[in-house]
């Protein structure tokens, strides 16, 4: 851990200024692989993850569990930190250890600001991770319920769309008893009669979850 990291993670601005002014490198792993901008980010301290983007920092650097800061900003929803990691040119593509983007990850925990403000940029609403998953089966998954809607109705998007084992965001809402979500995906024109790998519809999975 470097000084830099131990005076961002004390959100001392002042001794942060200082080290930066003295060539502080401000690209420094730790021993979990994070930047001193990623530590800025996941603590929210917006103020010092500005002053580290002053400098020649890697906005897109990537932790042990190659998360970028843009990563950490959509999990604690913090719409400012991603404004500006993005008016940095953070890319909205980069994937962690399980192939979630930042879109991902904001739909997985139900930042639905930050959703917004990375559908503004151009994030893609069908952009694939690990197991074929998208960011509307995290929201449905989760029950994340205006997200779901506002994943559907973006342009091009596909409620229909299929993880590797067949399941859509449907079968996903079904198989986790989020039968709002559901309903929602049903009145978009969510097909009832799709089968997964395992030959289950939407109906077979709300059956066995009761």
């Amino acid at each position: 851990c470097s000084l830099l990291h131990y005076a961002v993670q004390q959100a001392n601005e002042e001794a942060v200024k200082f080290l930066l002014l003295s060539n502080a490198n401000p690209n420094l792993p730790n021993t979990r692989g994070s930047t001193p901008l990623h530590v800025a980010t996941e603590m929210r301290l917006r103020n010092i993850a500005e002053l580290l983007l002053g400098r020649k920092t890697n906005v897109n650097a990537k932790d042990e569990d190659l998360y970028t800061a843009l990563h950490f900003a959509a999990q604690n929803g913090d719409e400012a930190i991603a404004r500006l990691l993005l008016d940095k040119n953070a890319s909205m593509n980069e994937a962690d250890f399980e192939g979630r983007t930042p879109c991902h990850v904001a739909c997985q925990h139900g930042q639905e600001t930050v959703v917004r403000v990375l559908l503004s940029r151009g994030a893609d609403v069908q952009v694939r991770g690990k197991g074929n998953w998208t960011p509307i089966h995290y929201a449905a998954w989760q029950g994340h319920l205006a997200i779901v809607k506002l994943l559907a109705n973006q342009a091009g998007a596909d409620v229909n769309i299929q993880t590797f084992d067949g399941r859509t965001a449907l079968h996903l809402a079904c198989q986790r008893g989020q039968y709002r979500v559901a309903r929602i995906l049903i009145e978009l024109e969510a097909d009832v009669c799709l089968t997964a790998s395992d030959l289950h519809t939407p109906l077979h999975m709300a059956a066995k979850t009761g």
